[in-house]
């Protein structure tokens, strides 16, 4: 691994501790609308005429809810969240600085050594598929391709956490009572924790409002009444 790209992934932590501190040279503005990310364009005088205009862009799909995160190359970042015919987009320029790590990162040399397919072969819609797509500054693309179960590379898992870290830059959505509706706590069906870590819901007592969950990673089983939910897992 190179020096350049190591350099360039501690310039990534740097500016997102800075940017989740409320540093005041990495402004922030979120708006919400209705418009597609796509219908951003900026213009990148080192890429082919008609190639991507962003930087890197992940897609994540949940049987039937997407989200998208762009980081498009004149710094303006993008994310839309579409789950149960609603839609939510927010948008914000990076600053200067925290824009060149992330191109640092993206860019650097032997970072393409991150690209692969990590399918791990399960299915089911509760499964969360992604694809993070990176562009080169000739205007070509590599990509990542991982889901809920995938055991990435270090390589790849540095890209991952970089755009977790642009997705998360908005803030956490706030889950409510009613995103977890009983329905939806059907045996089989995974939750993710706000750490991270995902359950796979065992049963749920309507009677007792109290949902059995089994960590993927952990072989025992966590007690949860329906009104806690919100606070520790998203909706699934």
């Amino acid at each position: 691994m190179s020096r350049t790209f190591l350099a360039a992934i501690a310039g990534v932590l740097i500016a997102a501790a800075a940017a989740r501190a409320g540093a005041p040279d990495v402004p922030v503005v979120e708006t919400t609308t209705t418009t597609e990310a796509g219908e951003h364009r900026a213009a990148d005088p080192e890429a082919a005429e008609g190639s991507p205009t962003y930087l890197a862009e992940w897609i994540s799909r949940t049987g039937a809810a997407m989200q998208r995160v762009t980081l498009f190359s004149d710094g303006v970042l993008v994310r839309k969240s579409t789950a149960d015919g609603k839609t939510e987009m927010k948008k914000r320029k990076l600053a200067p600085a925290e824009l060149d790590s992330y191109a640092a990162l993206f860019r650097a040399p032997g970072v393409e050594e991150a690209a692969g397919s990590f399918d791990s072969g399960m299915s089911g819609d509760e499964i969360a598929r992604s694809v993070i797509t990176v562009t080169r500054k000739d205007g070509g693309t590599w990509k990542i391709e991982f889901d809920s179960f995938s055991a990435v590379t270090p390589e790849a898992q540095r890209i991952r956490s970089a755009m977790e870290d642009l997705r998360d830059s908005f803030g956490k959505i706030r889950a409510s009572t009613g995103d977890f509706p009983p329905e939806k706590l059907v045996p089989g069906r995974i939750l993710r924790r706000l750490d991270g870590a995902e359950f796979r819901v065992v049963r749920y007592d309507e009677r007792a409002r109290v949902v059995e969950l089994k960590g993927l990673d952990e072989p025992y089983s966590q007690f949860y009444k329906l009104e806690d939910l919100a606070a520790s897992f998203s909706p699934p």
